[in-house]
Parts: structure tokens; sequence; C-alpha cells
């Protein structure tokens, strides 16, 4: 790492970092990108578009066991999971959201079991209702769990973070009505998906810029900077295929595929970021020093 030049004891990183495996990038992924599909369900269903609204009330239900599994699978033992049900506190992200996880994936399994099993409809779409409501809130809870750290990166970024996790959410749901969506009804997955990708870049230099010049260095070292790179690159790529998706249906699919791979990486980087600055002292010394200038005015 670039701060940590000294040996020993001064080496050694002054917090601990998240020891995280790579399910958790992909629990906030497949998370954010269920969110976003349940609430354009309901948008859909409402406006009449039964096919698309099809679509994703199954994406949803995808999303939500892939984050479900990564993150009991991550916690190591299930009844951890279960066990954060029997706290209930309105300050801590954490327990809020648990909370959110469990009403969004049981809203969104029981709309997708009674769509595919063409049973208790009202009551499908009673979920639906509840799972469109709480999908922004699934979206974007992630950023503000990881940004309520001591890890500087990510704690430097906790007002930016949120609309970067959200604007990805809406690209990558864009990307699953355009990769599995009807090609003659998915005119709205591809606004979503052209919304979505603008908003990347937009949302993510926020994010440089509230977390400075100096803890910036975290998102661009080690495995972060390719992550990055890359993630940028699928992006771009996938928002100019959903330019042009609508006169050649095929680029739809590419655009899909580019985007959710796109969102995916970005979630990788902001994970390497804020290992990379947990493990060098030199950005929590910065962000200390950062901290006391502004509390004295300087």
């Amino acid at each position: 790492m670039n701060g940590s030049t000294k040996p020993g004891y001064y080496g050694h990183p002054m917090i601990k970092p998240p020891e995280w495996t790579d399910l958790i990038p992909v629990y906030f992924w497949a998370g954010g990108m269920s969110g976003a599909s349940a609430t354009m369900a309901l948008m859909q269903r409402l406006r009449g578009n039964e096919p698309l609204a099809t679509t994703y009330v199954y994406a949803a239900a995808v999303g939500t066991a892939l984050s479900g599994f990564c993150l009991i699978a991550d916690l190591k033992r299930p009844d951890r999971f279960m066990n954060m049900l029997r706290v209930f506190k309105p300050t801590s992200p954490m327990s809020m959201g648990v909370y959110i996880f469990s009403v969004f994936g049981g809203a969104t399994m029981t709309a997708a079991l009674c769509s595919l099993f063409g049973v208790a409809k009202p009551l499908g779409r009673i979920a639906e209702v509840v799972a469109g409501f709480v999908g922004p809130l699934m979206s974007v809870y992630t950023a503000v769990l990881i940004s309520d750290t001591v890890v500087p990166a990510w704690y430097g970024a906790r007002l930016a973070m949120p609309a970067l996790f959200a604007a990805t959410s809406a690209s990558t749901a864009g990307g699953v009505g355009l990769l599995f969506g009807p090609a003659d009804a998915n005119s709205s997955a591809r606004r979503l998906a052209l919304m979505g990708g603008a908003a990347v870049p937009v949302t993510l230099q926020n994010v440089h810029r509230a977390v400075g010049p100096f803890q910036d260095r975290a998102y661009k070292d080690g495995q972060a900077g390719p992550l990055a790179h890359a993630a940028r690159a699928m992006n771009i790529a996938g928002t100019v295929c959903a330019l042009f998706a609508g006169r050649a249906p095929v680029l739809g699919r590419v655009a899909g595929a580019l985007l959710l791979a796109g969102g995916l990486a970005e979630r990788f980087a902001v994970l390497r970021a804020g290992c990379n600055s947990a493990s060098d002292p030199a950005y929590t010394i910065h962000a200390q020093r950062s901290g006391v200038s502004s509390a004295d005015g300087s």
C-alpha cells in the first residue's frame, strides 16, 4: 500500500479491515438490482405492460434469493441472521437493513410464487405493491450500511454513496429488462437503463469528490483501480448499446449484459477501495486529522 512504509507496529492497520468475502459485493449488487426491479414491476403492472411486469417480478425474486444466499453464506451460520431480527433499532443501519430485507424478500417471493403457479392472484398483487414501495430502500440501504463505519473511503462518501448505489441499481434493473424482457415491450427498461447508465458516472464523480484527493487513492490502488476501470467501460458501452437498441433489438441484449456486469464490477471496486483504506494506516490518520481540522474550523 502507498501510505504504510514503516515496518513493524507503525505499519499495522489502525482499524480492522472488513473480513467480508467476495459474496458481499454480489449481495450488494443482487439486492440493489432486485429492489429497482420490484419497483419497475409495480410501475409496469399499473401501466398494463404485463409481459415486462412479469419479467421484473421474477427478476426481483431471483435477485432477492441470490442476495439472501450470499449474505447468509458470508455470515457462516444462518442463525446469525435470525438473531438480528430480535433487535429493532431505528438508529442502526444494520438493524433496519435486516428488516428491510426481510419485508422485501417475503413480498418478492410471494409475488413470484403467486405468478408462477397462477394462484392467490390478489395476494400476489398486494405483495407486488409492498415490494414496489420497499424497493427503493432495498436499492440503497447497503450504501448506508457501509458508510456508517470507520472505513475512511466509505465514511468520507457517506452522503454520496447512496446515490451511486441507486444509479447502479437502476442501470442493472434496466439491464435485466433489456436482457430478459420481451423485445417488443421493453421500452421502459431501455429508458431506465439509459437514465441509470447516465447517472452512474455523475454519482461516481460525487463519491470521488466527497472523499477528497488523498482518500480517493484507495479507489485507484490495488484491485480497486482495474475493477473501477472495467466497470466504467462496461457501463459506457452498455449505455451506448441501449441508446441504439430501439432500432436493433440484439443491442438491447448486449446492453443488458454489459450493464449487469458493469454494476457488479462497481460493487467489487467499492469493496476493494474500502479494504485498501482500512488496511493502510495512512488513510485513517489522514481522516482523523481532517476531522480535527474541520472541528477546529481550520
